[in-house]
Order: structure tokens, then sequence, then C-alpha cells
């Protein structure tokens, strides 16, 4: 899990600086314009002279340079070939960008899966006195409780399913169907409704009593996580 998930912040960053060059290589092609340009020479009553030729909505236009001579239409050619250039450069980036995202999609499939599947634990506060310890095993959790006391445990007995245990987390956390889901999800950096891995972010907290989640290597007491 620790390997995907730096191999996953890793392709995360990578999208990040595509998405930083494809923002500066627009700003250079706005100042730029994006039509595809051409130079061509024309005769005009008998003398020579330079055209920059495009095509709009279909129809041929052009813009004349001037008189053809040596060097008279450099800035134009320059502009031309850079334009060439960033928009070839566009084009490698925006594909890079699909490629990244569809490997973030796959790998936060893949997360979520082991998210799930993954062995865990925690314990559990009520302020700061502990009332249970939390281990999860493959499918099995076995929960230990120090304190009986109704409005200060969660848990009505001492083995359980996954299933059982993430209804219970499911509690700890906001209502599945609100409208605002997709704001909240991406407020704490998650693109599923996991219960799981809500409580990690949340702690579990509640406005409605002083119990608190606290997971292995955190360092917390009740007056960092409790609103109330």
């Amino acid at each position: 899990m620790k390997d995907l998930e730096r191999i996953y912040q890793l392709i995360l960053a990578e999208k990040k600086k595509v998405l930083t060059e494809l923002e500066r290589i627009d700003r250079e092609l706005g100042e730029l314009g994006t039509e595809q340009k051409s130079i061509v020479i024309k005769m005009i009553k008998g003398k020579k002279y330079y055209y920059e030729q495009w095509r709009e909505a279909g129809k041929l236009k052009y813009k004349c340079l001037g008189k053809v001579y040596p060097g008279a239409v450099y800035q134009e050619e320059k502009e031309i070939s850079r334009r060439k250039e960033l928009l070839a450069q566009r084009k490698e980036q925006q594909l890079l960008c699909e490629q990244l995202q569809w490997t973030l999609q796959r790998m936060e499939k893949q997360r979520m899966e082991e998210s799930i599947l993954q062995d865990y634990s925690f314990e559990v506060f009520w302020r700061d006195e502990i009332t249970a310890r939390v281990a999860v095993k493959g499918s099995r959790v076995h929960v230990s409780r120090y304190c009986k006391h109704p409005l200060k445990q969660l848990f009505a007995q001492e083995k359980m399913t996954r299933h059982q245990l993430n209804k219970i987390l499911e509690m700890r956390c906001f209502e599945k169907g609100r409208g605002d889901i997709r704001q909240i999800l991406n407020r704490f950096g998650l693109k599923e409704y996991n219960p799981q891995e809500l409580v990690r972010k949340t702690h579990g907290v509640s406005y409605n009593d002083y119990i608190w989640f606290r997971f292995p290597g955190e360092k917390l007491t009740a007056k960092d996580v409790l609103v109330r």
C-alpha cells in the first residue's frame, strides 16, 4: 500500500507539472494566435509582395506584409515557426496528460480496493479516556472494550465483520446522500465515499458526543480534534 501510494503521488505530481506546462504554452499561443499561417509571394502590378496566409471559417485570409526583399518577413517567419513548435508541444503534453489521468484513475480504483482490504487498527476515546481498541485483520474485526458506559462506547460486541464495522464508521460520517457530497469529498482529497478513509480524515468526530478515533502514529489529544 505504501509503494502504491508513493507511486500515485509521483504520478499526480507529474500531472500537475504537465498542466502547468500546458498553461504556459496556452499563454504564449494566446499572444501569437493559434491560426496555422504561412507566407506566400504574390505578384501585384508587376511587383512582388509578401502575404501572410491562413484559413478562417473555411475561407483563405491574406494580410500584406510589404514588398519582397531579404529579411523583410523575418519576424513573421519566426512567429510562424514558434507557433508550429508550440502547437506540437501542446498536442504532446495533452496526450501525456490523458495518459497520466488514465493511470491515476486505474490507481485510484486500486487504492480504494487495497484501502478496503488492508489490515488496520485504531483506538476509540471519549475525551481523553480510551474506551476501545479496534483491530481489523482480514475479514474479521476484534474490539477490545475498556469501558461499557453506553454514552462513551460505540461497540456492543467484541467481534464483528468488516461490513458491520463499516456501518458503525458510516454513522460517524456525514450523510452519503447529501447534495454537496462531491465538494466535501474533494475538500478531504477523496474520490469516493469510503467511511474508513473519511474517519481517518475526521477522526470520527461528531457534534453529538465526545467520542473520537486515534490512528497509529498520531500524537493527538481530545482538544486537538473535538469540535465542542
